[in-house]
């Protein structure tokens, strides 16, 4: 792969000194980008980025799984309940956008 498709983004945990008893840190560092998934918000050098849900919950998966393949099932399954009827791969692709 070329470009940067191909790059895979590296996270460390943020430890934000008020963890309960050894509970993992919410909190992401990647490049210029900090993202609180408790507080649902994400920095870029320390200013905040709007985000929606969707975009995030996709953010969240990739971050919770760093180095791995996230399959599009994988993604279906975090962002819709099974019953749900949607048009799937464009819904995915426009929050994959977003991000």
């Amino acid at each position: 792969m070329g470009g940067r498709a191909g790059k895979v983004l590296h996270s460390e945990a943020v430890d934000s000194g008020n963890g309960a008893g050894g509970q993992a840190s919410r909190r992401r560092r990647f490049g210029a980008f900090e993202v609180d998934l408790s507080a649902r918000e994400l920095r870029r050098n320390g200013m905040k980025v709007k985000l929606q849900e969707q975009p995030l919950q996709v953010l969240a998966l990739l971050l919770e799984r760093p180095g791995e393949v996230v399959s599009r099932d994988d993604l279906r399954n975090r962002l819709w309940a099974a019953d749900t009827f949607v048009d799937f791969d464009h819904t995915l692709n426009a929050a994959i956008k977003r991000l």
